[in-house]
């Protein structure tokens, strides 16, 4: 099941007025976005999340109708094949697994039960890596749909202020998003903190690479039978990776090449490269596929790529670009870091076929996301930033010290916005957190104010991160 977050082009509309506030009785005040949906005959309801049954087995879509109807509701949002059968059950249990809520839009008198939402929304609780090895509680965004015909009636509005207020109340720093429309979801909050992009490799003939050559071996596997060790690669590169929540069950199953909905559950014919180093030890892992001969030149498409240490990714990058075969090999996703070029001596056979912004995050708790993560050694300062929030949830004054790669945040009384070093919103300080994305660019773009001069600059060195920011799974 592909990972999406929104179809709601023209839906900008939707967001011009302020959404739930902490504490806001919601659908009973006036001009609330409960409202507003009631002045269009629509209504939110929040559907039960799908549960397995005690044997283990996937939820039935006869047993529940509502959600299997919100479930085609977002594949037909984002153009997909709509699944039905074992796929619908598997979408469900996955859905299940991973405990996501799903918000709906539906017209009065319409049963969910009965007829598709005409928004869709699903939320659910999880973990975020923020620095090396510390997670801290995340709200994750996603499914995010509005029907062509249902534009403009603040569908999205509702739909969020009604997630975001309940993130809150359920104690959860930031939330987290990825979008499909860059320009949609600023005006809730959303800074983008990294980019990604996806690349290709001609490698007909010979391919250099520089540096030294790797030590251990890499084996091609069946993914049914490497799924344990491919998990256990890919949650310890998550925690060391800032930007990356836990993997949604959608990925494991789409690894082990099960999706039900692919040539009837028997899978797609993907391969696991499997990196050990030269004590046995599996350190990395590539999950790729042949495109098929009609595919001109032939080419395989790498899924996932994870590597614990340095030593391991350029094994596994050896192993792509030397497989039989093979003209052109295709990342699906890279961080925007340039370490493919970097390693080739021949940076030109890489082509970048797409750059986008990627992770998207919101701070709801200024002080438990500043100091939740940790800041580098050696790393210390602190500033004064005021953030406004549209919202209510991150806005006022904050003081930030670092020392001794710990953060303390103290909020100061109204008024002293006026003296503060740097002025922002919270979408660009939400960007800023983990140390992806550069106050002095913002400063250059005019979304950052600085006050005091040198404060961007301190900013960004206070927020540096030990490792690169990325996401390696979508959502």
């Amino acid at each position: 099941m592909p990972q999406h977050t929104d179809t709601v082009g023209g839906a900008t509309a939707d967001t011009t007025t302020t959404a739930a506030r902490p504490g806001a009785s919601g659908a009973s005040a006036a001009g609330s976005p409960q409202a507003a949906l009631a002045a269009h005959g629509l209504r939110l309801e929040v559907l039960p999340s799908p549960v397995r049954p005690a044997d283990g087995s996937d939820p039935k879509a006869a047993d529940v109708p509502a959600q299997a109807l919100f479930t085609r509701a977002v594949e037909k949002g984002f153009y997909e094949k709509v699944p039905d059968g074992r796929a619908m059950d598997q979408s469900l249990g996955m859905d299940a697994d991973d405990a996501k809520r799903s918000l709906g839009v539906y017209a009065d008198g319409d049963d969910p039960a009965a007829r598709e939402p005409v928004g869709t929304f699903v939320d659910w609780a999880s973990t975020l890596t923020v620095s090396p090895g510390i997670e801290l509680p995340a709200w994750l965004i996603s499914n995010v749909t509005v029907s062509p015909g249902h534009r403009r009636r603040g569908i999205l509005r509702a739909m969020m202020g009604r997630s975001l207020t309940d993130a809150v109340a359920a104690g959860m720093p930031v939330a987290a998003l990825t979008v499909s429309e860059s320009a949609i979801y600023g005006r809730f909050g959303f800074g983008v903190c990294c980019h990604a992009r996806r690349a290709q490799v001609r490698t007909t003939g010979q391919v250099q690479m520089r540096g030294p050559a790797a030590t251990g071996t890499v084996t091609r596997e069946d993914p049914r039978e490497v799924i344990d060790q491919v998990d256990a690669l890919q949650r310890e590169l998550q925690l060391l990776t800032p930007g990356s929540p836990r993997r949604p069950q959608t990925h494991r199953v789409m690894w082990k090449d099960a999706l039900a909905s692919e040539n009837d559950g028997k899978g797609e014919g993907s391969f696991v490269g499997l990196y050990r180093d030269a004590e046995g030890r599996a350190r990395g892992a590539v999950v790729y596929r042949f495109k098929g001969w009609e595919t001109e030149p032939a080419t395989v498409r790498v899924q996932a790529f994870m590597a614990a240490d340095p030593e391991a990714w350029r094994g596994l990058v050896r192993y792509l670009l030397d497989l039989d075969l093979i003209e052109r090999v295709e990342f699906a996703r890279l961080p925007d870091d340039g370490a493919l070029e970097a390693v080739l001596e021949n940076a030109r056979l890489v082509t970048v076929t797409e750059h986008w912004d990627d992770l998207y995050l919101r701070i709801l708790d200024v002080p438990a996301c500043l100091e939740g993560r940790a800041y580098v050694s050696g790393v210390a300062g602190g500033l004064t930033l005021a953030v406004s929030d549209r919202h209510g949830f991150a806005d006022g004054t904050w003081r930030l010290t670092v020392a001794e790669g710990r953060g303390r945040v103290e909020r100061l009384a109204d008024g002293a916005q006026e003296q503060a070093d740097l002025a922002l919103d919270v979408a660009e300080l939400s960007g800023l957190w983990l140390g992806g994305v550069s106050a002095v660019t913002g400063v250059r773009a005019g979304t950052v104010r600085e006050r005091t001069p040198g404060a961007a600059v301190l900013l960004d060195t206070l927020l540096s991160s030990a490792a690169p920011v990325h996401l390696l799974t979508g959502f």
